[in-house]
C-alpha cells in the first residue's frame, strides 16, 4: 500500500510514502523500533489501546529484570500518569512462533516486576539510566504532567507493581496477520496480562530517505474478551468470577438489605439527595424516560437491549457511579461490542470505562457489567455537590452512547 503525504507549503504536492518492512537488513529491525518508541512516545496511542486518561513517559529502555543468576531485558519501561507502569515489547511478526515468544516474555518481565516495590524499581532505574536527584521516576512524569501530586503517584505506582497491575503493549509490523490465532493465545493468558493491547507501527519510506511511521491498534485490550475481570477501582481479580459474583455495585435485589443498617437520617439525607437529582436531570435523547428511586441510595434509569438498565448509585465511602448488568447471550454480545469500541465510547462519556465479564452463557445469566465510578473526593464537605453534578453529567452522556449502541438490541 502507498501512503501519500499532503504538503500544502509545497503548492500542494504529493509525497509518496510506500510500505517498508522492518528487517535487520534495513536497519529498521526491533531495536530501531524500541529507540523510536524510547524517543517519541505518542507513537504509543494509549488512549486507544487502553482507555481515556492513560498516558506513556518512556523510563528505561533495557532494563535488566533478575532470572536466576542471570538478568532478561525488557525493551522500554514508562509509567503512565495514572500510576500503571507500562511494559513494552517490540517484536518482528515474521512467524507464529515469534507471537508466543513475546507473550510469554511480557509474562515472565511482568512476574519479576511484581516483586518489586516503588524503592527497587528506582534503585534499579538510578543504576540502568545513571539517574540522581530525589524520587527522579516522578520528576519524569512531573515534567509531562505538573498537575500531579507525588504521594498519589508514589502510591499508585506502589499499587501498581503490589497487584500486578500493568499496562502490557507488544509492538511490531504486521500484527494484522493471523489475529485469530494470536487470539486463541491471548485466552490462555490471565492475571498479570490482564491489560494487554497490540499496536502495529506501520513504516513508509519516500524516495527522499524519510520515513513515516503509522501507529494502528488492530487488537486493543483484548483480554477482557478472555474473561479477565478487572474490578472497578482498576485491581485486578485473582480468578474469573460468575456473574451473580460480579464486583459491581449491587443493585435492587442487594442495595436495601444493606440499607437495614443504616441510620434513619442518613437514609433520609440519601433520599433528598436522590429527589434533587431526579429533579434536576435532564437527557438529551428523547426517548429517555426520568430516573425513578431504587431504594436507598441508587436510582435506576431505563435503557433499551438486554440489560437490566442503568443504575447511579452513592455509597458511605463517598465512592458513586452509574453501571449497566447485561442479561444473556443477547447481553454478552452487546458487552462484547462495547469492549470492542471502548475507546470511542470512552471518549463519548469523558470518563475511564471498566468492564466486567461473566461465565454464564443462557438467557437469565447476568453475563457481565460496564462500570463508571467517581473516586470519593477529599472534601466530605463539598462531597454531595460534586457527586450531584458528576451524576448529572455522566448519566447523560452515557445514556447517549448507550442508547445509540443498544438501539439495535432493543426489544
Amino acid at each position: 500500500m502507498t501512503a501519500f503525504l499532503y504538503d500544502e507549503r509545497e503548492t500542494g504536492s504529493l509525497a509518496s510514502f510506500e510500505r517498508v518492512a522492518l528487517s535487520a537488513s534495513s536497519g529498521h529491525n526491533e531495536r530501531w523500533l524500541q529507540e523510536r518508541i524510547f524517543q517519541s512516545p505518542s507513537l504509543l496511542p494509549m488512549p486507544e489501546m487502553f482507555g481515556y486518561g492513560e498516558s506513556f513517559v518512556p523510563l528505561c529502555r533495557e532494563l535488566p529484570l533478575r532470572y536466576g543468576s542471570s538478568n532478561v531485558f525488557l525493551d522500554v519501561l514508562g509509567v503512565s500518569a495514572t500510576g500503571r507502569l507500562v511494559l513494552v515489547e517490540c517484536k518482528l511478526w515474521r512467524n507464529p512462533e515469534a507471537r508466543r515468544e513475546v507473550v510469554a516474555q511480557l509474562f515472565e518481565y511482568a512476574s519479576l516486576l511484581s516483586e518489586w516495590t516503588y524503592s527497587d524499581l528506582e534503585a534499579r532505574l538510578k543504576k540502568a539510566r545513571g539517574l540522581s536527584g530525589e524520587n527522579p521516576i516522578f520528576a519524569a512524569v512531573k515534567a509531562a504532567h505538573p498537575q500531579l501530586d507525588e504521594t498519589t503517584f508514589v502510591d499508585s505506582v506502589n499499587q501498581s507493581l503490589e497487584h500486578g497491575d500493568f499496562l502490557c503493549a507488544i509492538a511490531g509490523d504486521g500484527i494484522r496477520s493471523d489475529l485469530l490465532a494470536l487470539r486463541r493465545l491471548l485466552a490462555t493468558q490471565a492475571g498479570l496480562l490482564s491489560r494487554l493491547s497490540l499496536v502495529e507501527i506501520r513504516t513508509y519510506r519516500d524516495a527522499e530517505g524519510r520515513t513515516l511511521l503509522v501507529p494502528a491498534v488492530p487488537l486493543q485490550t483484548e483480554v477482557v474478551k478472555r474473561e479477565v475481570l478487572v474490578r472497578p477501582d482498576g485491581m485486578p481479580l485473582q480468578q474469573t468470577t460468575t456473574a451473580n459474583q460480579t464486583s459491581a455495585p449491587q443493585d435492587a435485589d442487594a442495595l436495601p438489605k444493606v440499607a437495614n443498617g443504616v441510620k434513619p437520617e442518613a437514609k433520609l439525607e440519601n433520599r433528598a439527595f436522590w429527589d434533587k437529582f431526579i429533579k434536576l436531570a435532564t437527557f438529551d435523547h428523547p426517548d429517555q424516560t426520568p430516573p425513578r428511586h431504587g431504594g436507598n441510595n441508587f436510582v435506576r434509569l431505563d435503557l433499551p437491549g438486554p440489560v437490566q438498565g442503568l443504575v447511579a448509585f452513592r455509597e458511605s465511602s463517598g465512592r458513586a457511579g452509574l453501571f449497566v448488568k447485561f442479561v444473556g447471550t443477547e447481553g454478552r454480545q452487546a458487552l462484547q461490542a462495547l469492549v470492542e469500541d471502548q475507546p470511542a465510547l470512552e471518549q463519548e462519556v469523558g470518563e475511564a470505562i471498566r468492564f466486567e465479564i461473566g461465565e454464564g452463557n443462557d438467557l437469565e445469566t447476568i453475563a457481565g457489567s460496564l462500570v463508571v465510578e467517581l473516586k470519593p473526593s477529599g472534601n466530605p464537605e463539598a462531597r454531595n455537590e460534586m457527586q450531584l453534578a458528576w451524576l448529572l453529567r455522566t448519566s447523560n452522556a452515557l445514556v447517549n452512547a448507550l442508547r445509540l449502541r443498544l438501539g439495535a438490541n432493543a426489544t
